[in-house]
């Protein structure tokens, strides 16, 4: 049987730096105006207008990038955290 991979290899831990840096800069670029242009248009999904459907998806996906990262960022202890 073939030993299990370390999640924690270095090329990993590289990448989702990489990807941490980069974090702020897609949503820099999500959020520029020739980008949400398109959706300023006047339809409306469930009656609430599509740029404002657009910038709460486009938040939430940072946000739930920025919670994957973190995990992913995490250091790798089986303590518990010290209480003070």
């Amino acid at each position: 049987m073939a030993p299990e991979p370390n999640p924690e290899t270095p090329e990993r831990v590289s990448r989702a730096r990489d990807a941490a840096r980069l974090l702020p800069l897609i949503g820099l670029f999500l959020l520029l105006p020739p980008v949400i242009a398109p959706f300023a248009a006047p339809v409306d999904v469930a009656g609430v207008p599509l740029l404002v459907v657009y910038l709460f998806a486009v938040w939430l996906g940072l946000i739930v990038a920025a919670a994957l990262l973190a995990r992913a960022l995490a250091p790798a202890s089986e303590d518990p955290p010290p209480r003070a």
